[in-house]
């Protein structure tokens, strides 16, 4: 009977090389096999197979995407809702919350990413969208780069999907006929074709953590059969018995549904009985132990963790529990680790609206809050004021010698919605009021009917085009047709619908000049001209002699910074599970008659309604 003994091959990793291909004019991403051209799928099963490197790569998207995008609050109203809908839609199936969470995640697997650039007929960027990192090979000419999704194929050029992209020229060169590509590759010394990821130097330890868990799993299912050995002593059986031998074994007594279970051995008083002999282990346990932890700290070192709890991950030490600790090492990870990959994709996205004619910083990612301390109940209140409390629980402040009083729980709800609801006043410009009879909001959309049809503020809703048509004959009553289409890089046949448009809308005279009504709304490209309500002191209202009603109070408060839409106050009916409510009813309320002692139903209050735009 002989022993065959498995060699063990103990030889270290060694970084990948990339070399020019004989296949076609790209560089091979790594030329050794089985990950010969495909050394990004080598990264990608790291990452599938360590638990704890998956986690971190996880948790570093998360941080860096933080909680989203912010637009300027400089930008004109028009570059706004631009900038909104890209945020919203940068291509047809995601967010750029999403697109950049992609992005994210190639550049902590693979140490960089790709994004296709697609351009319209008009020389703007018309969407963006993430390309598979791995998919992507840089050609020999710095400009050329090649895609397919199969790159151990004999030849990749005869793959369905293979394409040649060019790298995105951030010029008017840039032709909506080509497929351009935005490559980044993080920079290290020595940098060759592709990048390497920033954990590149804990490898071999990511490798180490998949195979103990390959080892604990195998110790598991094989249960007895790593640490025992069982000689029977009765002759040794053909090929055929032995294996009928062994697979009956393995299903009786090894796995994990079998541990503990007895082992039955029937034989002749005589005869030889199976011999068990347990094979020392050495202490091995407790070497994997150690091993464990130092893999462990090799890749948190790596990947400059300073505190694993910030990932999600339990710290045997107990160290960290404290928040002030926790606040501290979120502030560090965020300034030395996350701040300068946020700066990577701001600089991205702004400079593709920078492209589109969004001058300056448009948009920034908004950091995830830091872990902060968090007192007491007791302790909070203990050092807040009367009004500090009333804002924390969504009340307003007092004012000198009032007090409000909530006479039901209809009023709190409804006041809840409107504080956090509505326009700030001081960010809107008023062009007109209007002082009707509301009592109900059908009262209300009968006035606005009207207002829109008297008022050419606001009965002028006109295209972006009709806009711009007017902002420059505004400026140039005499400006020719032919000039007017040049400046607005449109066919003269629109620029003649829009002025015939114009001239319906009494915005133009018979002499296709502006008119009184169009110079006095100054109706530019990036105005939004729309009606809010305010709640105000009705003009014929006597006297105050005793105190007007709790929801008058508040809503007067409210009236010094809030404004809004009917089509705000109408939600109010929508989101508190209630039927009926109508906010223009709680206007209403008695009068008492100090001089006849009568009283009748009459309120101080009216909402009034104003033809608003935003402040430029």
């Amino acid at each position: 009977m002989s022993v065959k003994l498995i060699p063990l091959n103990f030889g270290g990793y060694e970084l990948p090389e990339f070399k020019e291909s004989k296949k076609g004019d790209w560089f091979e991403y790594g030329t050794d096999r089985p990950y010969k051209n495909t050394y990004p799928d080598y990264l990608t099963k790291l990452y599938n197979e360590s638990s704890k490197h998956n986690q971190i790569i996880n948790s570093k998207v998360k941080f860096i995407v933080g909680q989203g995008f912010v637009v300027d609050e400089k930008l004109t109203f028009t570059e706004k809702a631009y900038v909104d809908g890209f945020i919203r839609m940068p291509n047809e199936s995601e967010n750029l919350d999403d697109l950049i969470g992609k992005l994210a995640k190639d550049k902590k697997v693979y140490g960089g990413f790709c994004l296709q650039v697609r351009m319209s007929k008009n020389n703007k960027i018309a969407a963006v969208n993430h390309i598979d990192f791995a998919d992507v090979r840089t050609g020999v000419d710095n400009d050329l780069f090649y895609y397919t999704d199969d790159w151990s194929a004999r030849n990749p050029k005869n793959n369905e999907d293979f394409k040649v992209l060019q790298a995105f020229p951030y010029s008017e060169d840039a032709r909506p006929d080509v497929d351009y590509v935005i490559y980044y590759k993080e920079y290290r010394p020595d940098l060759g074709a592709y990048p390497l990821p920033d954990y590149v130097s804990a490898i071999p330890y990511l490798e180490s953590d998949a195979q103990i868990a390959n080892f604990t799993l195998s110790n598991i299912s094989n249960n007895l059969s790593a640490g025992y050995l069982i000689s029977f002593k009765n002759g040794q059986p053909n090929e055929e018995d032995m294996a009928q031998i062994e697979r009956r074994f393995k299903d009786y007594a090894t796995g994990a549904d079998n541990a503990g279970k007895p082992l039955l051995s029937f034989t002749d008083q005589a005869s030889y009985h199976p011999e068990i002999m347990p094979i020392p282990v050495n202490g091995q346990d407790e070497r994997f132990i150690n091993l464990n932890n130092q893999i462990r700290e090799e890749i948190f070192t790596a990947h400059g963790i300073t505190s694993p709890q910030l990932f999600g991950i339990k710290e045997n030490s107990g160290l960290g529990n404290n928040a002030d600790e926790i606040a501290v090492a979120s502030q560090l990870y965020q300034n030395l680790q996350i701040d300068p990959e946020q700066k990577i994709f701001n600089e991205l996205i702004n400079s593709i609206l920078n492209y589109n004619g969004i001058n300056g910083q448009p948009v920034r990612i908004q950091k995830i809050e830091p872990v902060q301390r968090y007192f007491s109940e007791t302790a909070i209140l203990g050092v807040m004021t009367q009004d500090e409390i009333r804002e924390k629980i969504g009340l307003p402040a007092l004012q000198p010698d009032q007090k409000v009083e909530l006479n039901s729980q209809e009023d709190d709800i409804i006041f809840n919605q409107l504080e956090t609801t509505g326009f700030d006043s001081s960010k809107l410009e008023v062009i007109n009021t209007f002082q009707n009879p509301i009592t109900c909001i059908a009262d209300a959309k009968e006035y606005e009917e009207k207002i829109k049809k008297e008022s050419f503020a606001i009965t002028s809703v006109l295209t972006q085009l009709e806009k711009s048509v007017l902002s420059l004959l505004l400026k140039n009553p005499l400006m020719p047709v032919t000039e007017l289409a040049n400046a607005l890089k449109v066919e003269q046949s629109l620029i003649n619908q829009s002025i015939s448009n114009l001239f319906d809308a009494g915005a133009l005279d018979k002499d296709f000049k502006p008119t009184p009504d169009a110079e006095a709304s100054i109706q530019v490209p990036e105005d939004e001209i729309f009606i809010v309500y305010k709640y105000v002191e009705r003009p014929d209202a006597p006297p105050l002699k005793t105190n007007s009603r709790p929801f008058c109070n508040r809503m007067m408060l409210l009236a010094t910074t809030k404004r809004y839409t009917l089509q705000q106050l109408e939600l109010l009916t929508n989101d508190f599970g209630q039927s009926g409510i109508d906010i223009f009813t709680k206007r209403g309320g008695w009068y008492n008659n100090y001089r006849t002692n009568r009283t009748t139903p009459f309120c101080r209050h009216i909402w009034e309604q104003q033809i608003v735009r935003l402040k430029k």
